[in-house]
């Protein structure tokens, strides 16, 4: 089951790697540790119970070894379902499979930072925070640590050792936008892991250290060539790595608990200086799943199935007719209005009169409906399914006017994938050479901040775009910090929302007030009792023009309409708006 090697080697940190070994002696002990990281889906944490269940027996008849289970970042975000039930879905699979070690990844920033703080509260397990204790969440914690020392024994008790756990996460500024994680301050991961490496071994006694590092392979080398830990336990990336660099074994299982990493460090007698290390990379679903966790995962994706058909946006006259025929060959409404509204949807959290990003530019291959739509087609999730992949991450990158004028112009001519669509506020000559830019005239020496996904900087499809970053590939964007395009505009569309209703009650949201008025309240709390509950918004939303007989994904609707005014102060989005918020 996954990948192994029976050939034992010496490390030069003098850690031994046997797999196949059978039998131990009554003096042995391990601790086997079952890692998986970077998780979008529920889809395999049945499984993985019951191959922790199965792992767990095992190495208590072999040797009375202890087994835990671990998560590396990454987990509450990004994913459409997440963007709905903000990661309550999640947060269950890990307490039912039950996952005992959590760590912190970039993208937990992903989802309101009120709604982290509650999901933090419902884990059960021990959530390994090493260099990022300035959070909100850790001082009052009941799962919180900044580091973990597991105790085991043999079972004879005479071979007791100790293993210290920490767990960082990258601080690389480009993944993250301003005010991250409730304002919190990520410490730089090798400076910390050096400090806690101390404490761990000098004050803690620890046999051995493994760090739990949310890094991207490169920074994960780095930690190799600058300590001495035997074995990293690492996220990030999404590929499988298994490598030895500078005589420490790199292990990541790659994203979606497809696979997990299996690792023993087991001490054979008290006399041994130090572990043999044991590992093997597996494939999950080798193992039949969890019947109940399996029920559990199903029920949390049931949130998504109204919203379906539940009409999401409409679509204004100025992008009709409405089509994405030929999106390879030629400009296409569907892609301008999906890609300007990917434009917005970045610059929706911005102060007044600041962008995050200047436009939106996509490959024509990525606009795959092929559709003709009616005068009445709206958009809703399955029209979203059609045209755009879910899976696309929608990214910043920085490039040059000078680069932007010609290159989507290379993209045009025969019908190619490479055909690259824009957003409504750019604009071409008659030549197909760019000459405006978020409304405003080209500036060849600006540097613009363009969403796009990474085909972008393919060089078949755009020559001068390709080059530009094979000369600059420090300009290239971290390909982690990304952004699901279905969650990005299901959020948008929610504040869309938002503005429609101010609109249908004559109120002015760009007045610069961040509070509801008492005028707001009075309109929106239909039963009269101080709080705009989702009953009273329901009512409110099916008198919107457009609304008035689209009631299936209902409450799916409202409550990421909540979710999102929570960001700007409001109340739990389970308890509705209270007079309390103006």
């Amino acid at each position: 089951m996954g990948l192994s090697s029976s050939r034992p080697c010496e490390c030069s940190r003098g850690v031994s790697r046997i797999l196949n070994r059978s039998g131990e002696s009554s003096s042995s002990c391990t601790l086997r540790i079952v890692q998986i990281t970077d998780v979008y889906v529920l889809d395999n944490f049945p499984s993985l119970r019951t191959l922790i269940k199965e792992k767990t027996l095992e190495l208590e008849r072999r040797c009375g070894g202890q087994t835990i289970s671990m998560l590396t970042g990454d987990f509450l975000a990004p994913y459409l379902l997440s963007s709905i039930d903000m990661g309550i879905g999640m947060m269950k699979m890990c307490n039912g499979t039950p996952i005992d070690y959590l760590t912190w990844g970039n993208h937990e920033d992903d989802i309101p930072h009120k709604e982290v703080m509650k999901r933090e509260r419902e884990y059960t397990g021990v959530w390994i925070n090493t260099n990022m204790q300035s959070h909100e969440s850790f001082k009052d914690s009941t799962c919180q640590v900044a580091q973990e020392v597991i105790q085991i024994a043999s079972r004879d008790g005479t071979n007791k050792r100790k293993v210290g756990l920490m767990g960082v996460l990258s601080n690389s500024p480009s993944l993250y936008r301003p005010g991250a994680f409730g304002g919190a301050k990520i410490e730089d991961p090798w400076e910390t892991m050096a400090t806690y490496k101390k404490k761990l071994e000098q004050k803690k006694a620890c046999d051995v250290v493994v760090p739990l590092c949310h890094l991207y392979e490169p920074q994960d080398e780095r930690t190799c060539r600058e300590f001495d830990f035997p074995v990293i336990l690492s996220g990030h990336d999404h590929h499988v790595v298994d490598r030895m660099v500078e005589g420490t074994r790199l292990l990541k299982p790659g994203q979606d608990g497809i696979k997990a990493v299996i690792l023993d460090l087991s001490w054979p007698n008290a006399g041994a200086s130090s572990p043999v290390i044991e590992y093997e990379i597996v494939n999950v679903c080798d193992w039949p799943p969890d019947e109940g966790l399996k029920k559990v995962a199903e029920d949390a994706y049931k949130v998504l199935d109204p919203l379906r058909r539940t009409e999401l946006a409409r679509v204004p006259s100025s992008y009709r007719p409405l089509t994405s025929v030929q999106s390879r060959g030629q400009r296409v409404s569907m892609g301008t209005f999906l890609l300007s509204r990917i434009r917005d949807a970045l610059n929706m959290d911005m102060p007044l009169g600041e962008k995050y990003v200047d436009c939106a530019l996509l490959k024509g291959g990525n606009i795959r409906g092929g559709r003709e739509y009616s005068d009445d087609d709206h958009i809703n999730l399955e029209v979203l399914q059609t045209e755009i992949e879910e899976a696309k991450q929608i990214l910043v990158i920085p490039v040059p006017g000078s680069v932007l004028r010609v290159g989507l112009r290379e993209t045009f001519g025969a019908p190619n994938p490479g055909w690259m669509q824009y957003d409504d506020e750019v604009e071409l000559d008659e030549e197909g050479y760019v000459v405006r830019i978020a409304g405003e005239p080209l500036d060849p020496k600006r540097k613009y901040k363009v969403a796009s996904i990474v085909d972008f900087w393919r060089k078949r499809d755009a020559p001068s775009i390709g080059q530009y970053f094979e000369d600059h590939p420090e300009e290239l964007p971290e390909l982690d910090g990304g952004r699901p395009v279905h969650s990005l505009l299901l959020n948008f569309f929610a504040m869309q929302l938002w503005a429609r209703i101010w609109k249908e009650l004559g109120l002015n949201i760009c007045s610069g007030d961040e509070n509801l008025s008492a005028e707001a309240f009075k309109a929106l709390d239909a039963d009269g009792d101080g709080t705009v509950s989702k009953a009273d918004l329901k009512l409110r939303l099916a008198k919107v023009s457009g609304f008035e007989n689209v009631f299936e994904g209902m409450d799916v609707l409202v409550d990421n309409m909540l979710g999102e005014i929570a960001k700007f102060g409001a109340k739990d989005k389970d308890k509705g708006l209270s007079r309390g918020t103006e």
